[in-house]
């Protein structure tokens, strides 16, 4: 991957963890998050699917997922404790990035 390539997937990381915290303690469809991101651009499934799988992968837990199996988007998504650590800096994380707006 080149570098810029590298910085998007990392902002597209902060991005996510920071609408889950704006709907912290409301579960919300990944359709949803992805409306939400719609500001940041046309956002690719299959990038959004890595940046899911980066943020809830073992080592990581920010978020969690409840998997729909018929359609993936419909699956409910939220924040952690440790992913609302990140969001609100008090841990960091090098593949994640914060485009303070």
């Amino acid at each position: 991957m080149d570098q810029l390539k590298v910085a998007e997937a990392k902002l597209l990381r902060g991005a996510v963890i920071s609408k889950l915290y704006m709907t912290y303690g409301t579960d919300i469809r990944i359709s949803g998050l992805k409306n939400l991101l719609r500001s940041k651009g046309f956002i690719q499934d299959e990038d959004l699917k890595k940046t899911i799988f980066y943020l809830g992968g073992d080592g990581k837990k920010y978020i969690h997922v409840e998997v729909d199996k018929d359609e993936w988007r419909d699956s409910l998504i939220w924040l952690t404790p440790a992913g609302v650590n990140l969001a609100e800096k008090d841990i960091e994380d090098v593949g994640v990035i914060f485009d303070d707006e």
